[in-house]
């Protein structure tokens, strides 16, 4: 069971290293077999996110000497999701869960996909300027 962890967590960490290359290769994997340009992408879109959701948090917790980078961006994700339900609640007076999940998280992909262009520059250019 220990060998077992310890192959996915290590197949996890070499996938969220580079979660944009991530994304290119499950991209032609998935249409490979689906042969639907969208819904491969948003399938490719849903499992990258949890990817860049590890590498955005490690990067957040390098830059800021911190621990708690998974746990704003859970919480952030948690606020959007119930701000999005309540508004979905208010428009038709019941709520979606499945869509307003599917919304939230293709959200996350956007935001976390930014996110990690940012830290990336900004720890390139913290490491380069106290390298010096």
């Amino acid at each position: 069971m220990d060998v077992l962890i310890s192959w996915i967590s290590t197949l996890y960490a070499v996938l969220a290293v580079a979660p944009f290359i991530t994304f290119v290769l499950l991209w032609f994997l998935v249409y490979f077999f689906l042969r639907d340009k969208k819904m491969t992408t948003r399938l490719t879109m849903d499992v990258t996110t949890i990817f860049l959701l590890g590498s955005v948090s490690l990067m957040w917790n390098q830059l800021f000497h911190t621990n708690f980078g998974f746990w704003l961006i859970t919480l952030i994700v948690l606020i959007a999701f119930g701000i999005i339900g309540g508004y979905q609640t208010h428009l038709k007076g019941q709520t979606d869960l499945l869509r307003v999940g599917r919304v939230v998280w293709r959200l996350s992909f956007l935001g976390l996909s930014t996110l990690y262009i940012l830290l990336f520059f900004l720890n390139i250019g913290k490491n380069y300027i106290f390298s010096t």
